[in-house]
């Protein structure tokens, strides 16, 4: 028989029959995806809705964090001159100045009666600026806020309304600071306002609406949501990420996609803020746009600063998870970073077997070596010093950092005098740089 190899097959013989097709394996894993990826839009969703209502729920309930985030007003010179101009358009408009001038000179000499308002209403307006520049007006305006506080309250909560339209605007009375400044004037013998003076006790002649009724009305509805979910929202919120986390078939991605949501939503909430802000500004009632700006600004001054730190920590935690994944952009950078830190640790190893440091940590040793010696006199020292701070602080804040300091200070000359006494780990040095040293 001829070998195997050499027999060929019949041409007459019918093909093989064709394998079947394998049947494409179904999707794993398919509704865990898809529920992940509800939970990251979900969690996206919440996120600006959560800081909004966390945000509105401790500022604006509570009375010292509402009379914190106004007070800053009563030093802002914007507002603080603002209101001496209203105040004094008030003086003037609801006195006649320039009749009461004109009719107390002779008919020859009233044409002087203008030029003399108007110097008379320069004057009356530094006097009401220093007005309300002083401690005077920060304290009625902190007492002011903290009645208007309850007022606040219950309009955004709709409990209790005022059942007047003009009890619906949230408004900080005024009117002492421009008595006070009468009484300032009538000493420097400008009498000319004493006639007002019976007036304003029964007459709320200046006050500064901080809120329209138009502004309130639009916030009324979000704020009452807020006190209502508060407490679901501040627990639901993390957990839909976490479960989104916990679902998700790709933990480190899914992760990602939760940081990145968290960012894209402070990103949508901080747009929405400068819309509100604009709106804000258009629908400023008697204020003018630049004071209702302030305004706004202080409202808005805590939600903002945890705006920002819900960003950055989203950010920082989108920026980690991208960086221990396994995407050619992220092991390039690791493998990067690791070829710098190796290269990094090469350079410190030769720099610390050079002469130059070991020169140094010589100098060094005999420096720690002198304030071992010379401890006593150096910790009365800052103590002295410490204290002349302490003396002259007048912030709690400051004195509690000048102890910290003073403790900071005393420990670091403890660890000095410590290393001095142990002996410098440095290279040898050459026979004539070991008797320089010595000599030094």
């Amino acid at each position: 028989m001829s070998e195997l190899g050499a027999l060929k097959p019949d041409p007459g013989m019918p093909a093989p029959a064709a394998a079947p097709a394998p049947a494409p394996a179904p999707p794993r894993h398919m509704a865990r995806r898809i529920t992940a990826w509800v939970l990251v839009v979900l969690f996206g969703l919440l996120t600006p809705i959560t800081i909004v209502s966390g945000w509105a729920v401790k500022t604006v309930t509570n009375t010292d964090r509402y009379v914190a985030t106004m007070q800053p007003l009563a030093k802002d010179p914007v507002i603080t001159n603002y209101v001496a101009d209203k105040a004094t358009t008030a003086l003037f408009s609801q006195l006649g100045v320039q009749q009461r001038i004109a009719a107390a000179l002779p008919r020859p000499a009233q044409f002087i009666a203008a030029p003399v308002t108007q110097q008379l209403e320069s004057f009356t307006q530094k006097q009401l600026q220093k007005a309300t520049s002083s401690q005077t007006f920060q304290n009625l305006w902190e007492r002011e806020n903290r009645f208007t506080h309850a007022t606040a309250v219950s309009i955004l909560s709709g409990t209790n309304p005022p059942p007047s339209t003009t009890g619906r605007k949230l408004v900080v009375e005024l009117t002492p600071i421009l008595t006070k400044a009468i009484d300032e004037l009538d000493a420097r013998g400008v009498t000319v306002f004493n006639p007002i003076k019976s007036h304003l006790k029964t007459n709320r002649l200046l006050s500064l609406q901080l809120v329209s009724q138009q502004q309130l009305s639009k916030a009324r509805t979000f704020f009452s949501l807020a006190i209502s979910l508060r407490w679901i929202l501040l627990i639901a919120t993390p957990l839909v990420g976490i479960a989104a986390i916990l679902i998700g078939v790709e933990r480190r991605r899914t992760a990602l996609r939760v940081a990145l949501a968290g960012v894209l939503a402070c990103l949508a909430l901080a747009a929405g803020l400068t819309l509100g802000r604009v709106y804000f500004m258009g629908h400023a009632g008697p204020v003018t746009p630049l004071v209702a700006q302030h305004i706004f600004d202080a409202i808005m001054h805590f939600l903002h600063r945890t705006l920002y730190w819900t960003l950055a920590v989203f950010a920082l935690l989108a920026v980690i998870m991208w960086v221990v994944g396994d995407s050619t952009w992220a092991v390039a950078l690791r493998r990067s970073v690791r070829r710098g830190t190796e290269q990094i640790g090469e350079g410190a190893e030769q720099l610390a077997k050079s002469e130059a440091v070991a020169k140094a940590i010589v100098k060094l040793h005999a420096a720690a070596r002198f304030v071992a010696r010379t401890q006593p006199p150096l910790r009365w020292a800052g103590v002295v010093i410490a204290a002349l701070f302490i003396l002259f602080s007048r912030t709690a804040g400051a004195i509690v950092w000048s102890l910290v300091l003073l403790g900071a200070y005393q420990i670091l000359i403890s660890l000095i005098a410590w290393w001095a006494t142990k002996e410098p780990s440095s290279p040898e040095l050459p026979a004539g740089d070991e008797e320089h040293a010595a000599i030094g």
